[in-house]
């Protein structure tokens, strides 16, 4: 175990005096970060070969890392050297609406600034709203770590970007990007897995404390049941959001398509192994390695927990409006005709037009949104998935907690749905603009899995 009951019941010692990680990054003249979209090759197969041409977000070859204070002013310059505009959204964040999804057209003089003060610290990432499939499939994304206003001291960070890339054997990403079979099927599965676009890479824990891993899913549908072969970390934070800490035990850690999660792990309780539990099978994908000589890790108090960001607790439920939100499409997934811009249209007319889901009997984003709200609204969501498979489901803005009996407590910014079954999500309405709604599987989004909402002033 990483921290005994023993530990955490009997711990004395308090995080006072630990190391706090600091961070540096390159920023311009007027002081901005640059983010620019640009083709790289990556040897992405076993020993480091092949050439994988990828679509990055920085140079390479690991994802980008942007960091940024919570309550201190981000700015980011977005440069764009791909051949094709490019829509870019900060997921997870609840930052303002007219910045927090962006176009960025092709070319260097067609930059983007971004400003904005991230209310909430966490693990976020940035990746593309539209052509999903292809730019996600080709590594487009970046991870924003906002770190706490007041720095937790004695973590170091560690990110690791989970993916699986579709490779045929020279390591070359093949096509069929648009598919319509994929498309109302399972998605685009890859075949080779990587860490921080890495084949099984050895990353190195921190000597001294604890180390703070900053994981996401960056896949386009699989979901990552994560295994830990070695000492047991502890979970303490999902979606960007703190939760209470809790050993992960034996169990995988379980992170759809654009999830994250913290986990604190020490080096002196050894070398990690990572795996992916895929059900008939395990694959190893990579490894965590202890420095020489570790230092045992001080105890954590029994009440460590990170700080709560400033999210607006939910109002009366028995006064909230109730919202209902019905998934559809996909191979039998019951979808015979939708709305597509504003008409009517059947089945094959969609399939024609690439698409096949809906929510709400419309695919795709339409003139008017699926509901509004006034600001400080609270909301349940009723949601039925009337589709063949789980939908993570993605909402912008804001966060929300399931609704069984009563609220859970656990702010996220994404649900998985079982398919046939309903699930309520409960929020408050309290960032002002219009947002979306969507799955957050690359090829459902594509093909129509998405609606907007707006909330008032």
């Amino acid at each position: 175990m990483l921290i005994s009951r023993r530990q955490m019941l009997g711990g004395a010692l308090v995080f006072a005096g630990w190391r706090s990680p600091a961070f540096a990054q390159a920023l311009t003249a007027d002081g901005f970060i640059e983010l620019r979209a640009q083709r790289v090759e990556l040897g992405l197969l076993e020993g480091g070969v092949g050439k994988t041409e990828a679509w990055l977000l920085g140079n390479g070859p690991g994802p980008a890392i942007i960091r940024a204070r919570q309550g201190e002013a981000l700015k980011l310059r977005l440069i764009n050297d791909l051949d094709r505009e490019i829509w870019l959204h900060f997921f997870g964040v609840r930052g303002p609406s007219d910045v927090m999804t962006i176009n960025v057209p092709p070319g260097a003089d067609h930059a983007v600034d971004c400003v904005f003060t991230p209310p909430d610290a966490g693990t976020f990432w940035i990746a593309p709203m539209s052509d999903q499939s292809r730019l996600r499939d080709m590594g487009l994304s970046a991870v924003l770590v906002v770190e706490e206003a007041k720095p937790v001291p004695g973590l170091t960070d560690l990110v690791l970007v989970l993916d699986d890339w579709k490779l045929d054997d020279a390591g070359v990403v093949e096509g069929n990007f648009g598919d319509v079979e994929t498309m109302v099927g399972e998605g685009r599965l890859g075949n080779w897995f990587t860490i921080n676009n890495q084949y099984r890479p050895h990353l190195a824990l921190a000597k001294e404390g604890f180390t703070r891993l900053r994981i996401l899913n960056a896949a386009n549908v699989r979901t990552m049941n994560l295994l830990f072969k070695g000492p047991d970390p502890m979970v303490i934070a999902r979606d960007g959001q703190p939760v209470k800490p809790e050993p992960l035990g034996r169990k995988a850690l379980v992170l759809a398509p654009g999830q994250r999660a913290d986990l604190l792990v020490a080096s002196a309780e050894g070398d990690i192994g990572l795996a992916l539990d895929l059900f008939e099978d395990a694959a190893e994908i990579g490894y965590l390695v202890a420095p020489k000589g570790s230092a045992a890790p001080p105890v954590i108090p029994d009440d460590f927990a990170l700080p709560a960001n400033p999210v607006t607790p939910l109002g009366a439920l028995d006064e909230a409006r109730t919202i209902n939100l019905v998934l559809e499409g996909g191979i039998k997934g019951g979808l015979t005709a939708a709305k597509l811009n504003g008409v009517e249209r059947d089945l094959r007319t969609l399939l024609e037009n690439g698409k096949g889901w809906a929510i709400n009997g419309v695919a795709g984003p339409s003139a008017e949104p699926i509901f509004t709200a006034k600001r400080g609204e609270t909301l349940q969501l009723e949601i039925d998935n009337r589709t063949a498979f789980p939908q993570p489901l993605h909402i912008h803005g804001h966060v929300w907690q399931v609704i069984a009996e009563a609220p859970s407590g656990v702010f996220q910014d994404t649900v998985v749905i079982p398919s046939g079954e309903q699930v309520t999500l409960a929020f408050t309405a309290e960032n002002p603009g219009l947002w979306a709604l969507h799955g957050l599987v690359a090829e459902r989004a594509d093909g129509g899995l998405i609606g907007t909402f707006r909330v008032e002033e």
